[in-house]
């Protein structure tokens, strides 16, 4: 991902390029280090960004489906692709099926912890959400059972446990940094990110 010196709240926005995977990261690269300007750009192949509509699915069961790579770039790097689109598609082969807005995103999430310092961590991360993300739906139970203690940790029932599940929602960079930071609890196990488009 390349790295935005902005702090200030900005627009992505999804663009689909049919295109190898290596081959559109390669160019995108090449485009923001040409245009010498500082941009973000996720890959939906690296961050679990849910993509596959109804009319790519039915495209992959007959097998007309063309290798596409769905990409979430800041509102600079949105423009710049608009302003070259043209020259895109006529010199690099690659084309351009879709730019739309992205208004806001959401991960699903859900957790088992069997030590108390385990569920306070991640209760911890969740109720502790960067500004402009939302906490929905949290469900967390926990439950004691004493005459379990010393039990094994295989063992079926165990002296505590804690379970939640929520889904978070917000801009979509935020998302997905919020989906990275869960793949340091293995605790954790959170679903695609959902994008909302325009």
């Amino acid at each position: 991902m390349a790295k935005s010196s902005k702090t200030t709240k900005t627009s992505f926005y999804e663009v689909v390029i049919q295109g190898k995977p290596k081959v559109v990261r390669a160019f995108l690269s090449g485009l923001i280090l040409g245009a010498d300007q500082a941009a973000t750009v996720f890959y939906s192949f690296d961050e679990g960004v849910y993509h596959e509509g109804k009319a790519e699915r039915l495209k992959e069961l007959v097998g007309v489906r063309t290798k596409d790579c769905h990409v979430i770039v800041d509102a600079g790097t949105s423009a710049l692709i608009k302003q070259l689109k043209r020259r895109i598609v006529a010199e690099t082969g690659l084309d351009i099926t879709a730019h739309r807005r992205i208004r806001s995103a959401s991960v699903y999430f859900k957790f088992h912890a069997y030590a108390p310092h385990y569920n306070r961590e991640i209760v911890d991360l969740v109720k502790q959400l960067p500004a402009g993300l939302k906490l929905g739906g949290f469900k967390h139970e926990e439950k004691h059972t004493p005459d379990a203690k010393g039990v094994e940790a295989y063992a079926s029932v165990h002296h505590y446990e804690a379970c939640g599940e929520a889904t978070i929602s917000g801009p979509v960079d935020l998302v997905i940094g919020l989906k990275r930071r869960f793949a340091d609890f293995p605790l954790i196990d959170s679903d695609d990110v959902i994008l909302k488009l325009a």
